[in-house]
């Protein structure tokens, strides 16, 4: 199981995703959000293949073509955070933290 924390920052929505291995090839999906657009996403979303989400290009996966039609802006990290949830989950990669820092600009 991985279960992951996001903040989105300036939209202040915070999402809480679980990824869990249900058999040898899905993963089943659970999100607790406070944004209204993923509380949609997790309707639709429930389980991926987590073999052919690792090896797809990212517009042919489950979570990007859900996203594409809940999310309310393109740069939201809920998908990207979905995907490496599943991936620590189905034991492809181990968790490590990952995140966005913005820095001045040094110019």
């Amino acid at each position: 199981m991985a279960k992951v924390f996001v903040h989105g920052g300036q939209c202040e929505k915070e999402t809480v995703i679980t990824a869990r291995k249900s058999s040898t090839t899905e993963c089943a999906l659970e999100f607790e959000s406070t944004c209204e657009h993923i509380q949609k996403l997790a309707v639709e979303l429930k389980k991926v293949n987590a073999g052919s989400e690792m090896t797809l290009p990212l517009r042919d996966t489950e979570v990007y073509r859900a996203a594409s039609k809940h999310c309310c802006r393109n740069s939201c990290i809920v998908p990207a955070a979905t995907l490496k949830a599943v991936e620590v989950a189905a034991n492809l990669f181990p968790a490590e933290d990952a995140f966005i820092r913005f820095m001045e600009d040094a110019l």
